[in-house]
C-alpha cells in the first residue's frame, strides 16, 4: 500500500524533475556556447557584464508577476506557455543564423538571451510553488536537497559542455539544441499531473499585482519567525555572493594560480560538494529543529571563508583552498533546502506562488547589493581580507540568529 502511494507521487513528480532538469542543463550549455561566441566577436569584459545583468534583471522584474500568476492560473499552462515562447525565440534566432551564415549580431543574441532569461524567471517560482502540491510533506526536504544537487550539476556541466559544443558545432546547430531543451521541458510538463488551483476571492476581484504581493507578504508575517528566515537568508546571500565572485581573483592574486586551469578547479570542487550534499538532505528530516542544518551550513561556509583568507599564498595553500571549497559546497544545500522547505510547508498552497516570488526577489536583489558594497570595500581591502571579513560576518550573523527567539520558535 505504502509502496504504491510512494510510486504514484514519485513517478509523477520525477517526470517533471528529470525532464525540466535535463532541459535546464541543455539550455545552460547553449547559453555558455553563445557566451563563448559573443566573447570571440567582442570585448569579453563588456559582454560578461551585460550577460550577468541580463541573467539577474528578470528575477527582480518578473518573478513577482510569475508567482502571482502561479496562484491564479494553471501551473501546467504557465510552464508550457513559457517554454513555447522560449522555443519560438530560439527558432527565430536559428532562422536568422541560417540566413546570415552564422553571423549573428551581438544585440540580437543579447535580446534573445534576455527573453529566454525572462521565461526562466517565470518558470522557477512556478515550479517551486508546485512542489508541495506534487510531493508529500515529509519528503519536501529530500526533494529540495535534490533540487540543490540539480543546481550544482547546472554549474558543473554547462561551462565544460558549452566550450566543447562551441568548438564542434556552428551557431545554428547549437540553437537547435536549445530548441530541443524547450521541447523536452514541454513534454515533461504535459505528462505530469498537476492539481487544479483553488479558485479564491482574488480571482473574482481581478488582477492587482501590488495587492497580491501585499497578500503574500501578509502570509509571511502571519507565520511567526518566517520573515526572519527570509531576512537572514538574504543577508547570508549578500555576504556570500561577493566572495564567490572573487574566486578567480583569489586564485590568481593570492595563490598566484592560473585563471585558465586553476580557477575552474575551485568551481568544480564547490559544485561536487553541492551535488553530493543535496542527495543526502533527506536524512536530516528527524533533527530536533528544522533550521539546524541551515545553522551548520552558515557556520561551515563562514569558517571556510575565514580559513581561505588566512591560507599561505602558495601551491600548498591553493590545494587546501580547493578542499575547503568542497566543504563549503557541501554546506550550501544545508542553507538553501531547509529555508525552501519551510516556505513550502508553512504557507497555504493558494498563496505559495506569491511568497516564493517575494523570497526569490529578495534573494535576487541581495546578491547585486552585496556585490556593489564589496566593489567599494575592495578599494581598501585585499581579496584575502574580504574573505576573512565575510567569514566573520557570517559567524556573527549566526550568533545573532541563535539568540533570536522568533527564529527558534518556528
Amino acid at each position: 500500500m505504502h509502496k504504491n502511494i510512494y510510486y504514484s507521487w514519485a513517478s509523477n513528480f520525477y517526470r517533471l524533475f528529470i525532464g525540466q532538469g535535463l532541459a535546464s542543463i541543455i539550455s545552460e550549455t547553449v547559453n555558455y556556447s553563445l557566451l563563448f561566441y559573443l566573447t570571440s566577436i567582442s570585448k569579453p569584459a563588456t559582454i560578461l557584464s551585460i550577460s550577468e545583468i541580463i541573467s539577474l534583471l528578470p528575477i527582480a522584474l518578473f518573478a513577482p508577476f510569475a508567482g502571482v500568476m502561479a496562484d491564479r492560473v494553471s501551473k501546467k499552462k504557465i510552464l508550457i506557455f513559457s517554454d513555447t515562447i522560449s522555443l519560438i525565440v530560439t527558432l527565430l534566432l536559428f532562422l536568422q543564423a541560417i540566413n546570415s551564415h552564422n553571423n549573428l549580431t551581438i544585440d540580437l543574441i543579447l535580446i534573445s538571451n534576455l527573453l529566454r532569461s525572462t521565461t526562466i524567471s517565470i518558470q522557477n517560482p512556478t515550479i517551486q510553488s508546485a512542489v508541495p502540491e506534487l510531493v508529500p510533506d515529509d519528503k519536501l526536504l529530500k526533494i529540495n536537497g535534490q533540487y540543490s544537487s540539480l543546481q550544482a550539476l547546472n554549474q558543473f556541466f554547462p561551462p565544460i559542455l558549452g566550450g566543447i559544443l562551441y568548438g564542434l558545432l556552428s551557431v545554428d546547430y547549437i540553437l537547435l539544441l536549445s530548441g530541443l531543451a524547450n521541447v523536452i521541458g514541454i513534454c515533461a510538463v504535459i505528462i505530469t499531473c498537476f492539481p487544479r488551483n483553488e479558485v479564491n476571492n482574488a480571482n473574482q476581484r481581478g488582477f492587482h499585482l501590488l495587492f497580491e504581493l501585499k497578500q503574500g507578504l501578509h502570509s509571511i508575517i502571519q507565520v511567526t519567525g518566517l520573515n526572519r528566515v527570509i531576512i537572514y537568508k538574504a543577508f547570508s546571500v549578500a555576504i556570500i555572493v561577493p566572495s564567490t565572485a572573487l574566486y578567480p581573483l583569489m586564485t590568481s592574486e593570492h595563490f598566484h594560480g592560473s585563471l585558465k586551469f586553476d580557477a575552474p578547479l575551485v568551481e568544480v570542487s564547490i559544485a561536487l560538494g553541492m551535488a553530493l550534499s543535496g542527495l543526502c538532505m533527506g536524512n536530516l528530516n528527524n533533527l530536533s529543529h528544522r533550521l539546524t542544518p541551515a545553522g551548520i551550513g552558515v557556520l561551515g561556509i563562514g569558517l571556510s571563508l575565514f580559513i581561505s583568507g588566512i591560507l599561505p599564498g602558495n601551491h600548498y595553500g591553493f590545494i587546501i583552498f580547493i578542499i575547503i571549497n568542497f566543504i563549503a559546497g557541501l554546506c550550501i544545500p544545508w542553507i538553501d533546502a531547509p529555508a525552501q522547505t519551510l516556505l513550502q510547508d508553512k504557507i497555504e498552497h493558494k498563496n505559495l506562488g506569491k511568497v516564493i516570488s517575494f523570497y526569490l526577489m529578495m534573494i535576487g536583489l541581495a546578491g547585486p547589493a552585496g556585490l556593489s558594497l564589496s566593489s567599494v570595500i575592495s578599494k581598501f581591502m585585499s581579496t584575502a581580507e574580504i574573505f576573512i571579513g565575510s567569514g566573520i560576518l557570517l559567524i556573527l550573523m549566526l550568533l545573532v540568529a541563535l539568540f533570536d527567539r522568533k527564529l527558534r520558535s518556528i
